[in-house]
Order: structure tokens, then sequence, then C-alpha cells
């Protein structure tokens, strides 16, 4: 009897630990800046200081954690962590424009979240390879 349980509990706990623990986070989101010459406005010193806040409820928002590259791009930390759509605003002076990023949870054994799309609005942007190329003029 004993042995029968204690085959019946090392199955169960065999079973259990099958699932994958494993979390997967969206792609990075990597914004370049250039003007309509495809200048690198922060590599030409143009664009100096800048910032991204996610919109929060009531009108409100909070600022985004970026990361300016070797290459004079911006990477854009912890965006893309949930499902559903969530909006931003993109300011440096005398550019403001807003665009959204819409996510949903990934469709693997792992938790985690995917990016599926991410809209500008009053700006031309194009999906480069692994990056957004933004221009402002």
């Amino acid at each position: 009897m004993i042995k029968k349980f204690l085959l019946l509990l090392c199955l169960s706990f065999f079973v259990i630990s099958c699932k994958k623990d494993c979390y997967t986070t969206p792609e990075k989101v990597v914004f370049e800046f250039v003007n309509s010459a495809g200048e690198n406005l922060i590599e030409n010193g143009s664009m100096t200081t800048y910032s991204i806040m996610r919109k929060t409820g009531q009108g409100g928002y909070t600022s985004v954690e970026l990361t300016k590259t070797e290459d004079y791009k911006v990477i854009l930390k912890k965006v893309g962590l949930y499902n559903g759509i969530q909006e931003y605003r993109f300011t440096s002076a005398p550019n403001i424009f807003f665009f959204s990023i819409r996510s949903s949870d990934v469709t693997t054994d792992c938790d985690g979240y995917q990016i599926d799309e991410i809209n500008f609005d009053s700006v031309v942007a194009t999906k480069e390879n692994g990056y957004y190329r933004i221009v402002l003029d």
C-alpha cells in the first residue's frame, strides 16, 4: 500500500513539473529618429533631450525608461507587458507625437506577452530590420 502511494506521489510530481517554467518577454522596441534627409538626430546633436510617457488612467502620464544605444537609437524599456492597447506620448521640442502599442498573451507553453502592432499618429514611421525609423522635421 505504501509503495502504491509513493508511486502515485512520484507520478503526480512528475506531471506537475512537466509544465514549462518560463516567461517570454516582448521583443525590444527600438526607435531611430531621423530628419527628412535621413540623418540621425541624436548623432548630429539636433535632438539632445527627449522623453516618452505612458498614458495612465484619468489622462495622466508616467515616464518610460529609455536607453540610448551606441548607434544612436533609443530602446524603450518595459513596454508591451500587458494584454491590450497602451498609449504613449513622445516629446522633444518642438516635436510631439503619439503612438500606441497593442500586445497580447503569447501562444506558447510559456507565460508572457508579445507585441502585435505599433501605430504612430501624425508622424512618418517605417519598420526597419529590428527598429522603427521615425522622421521628425
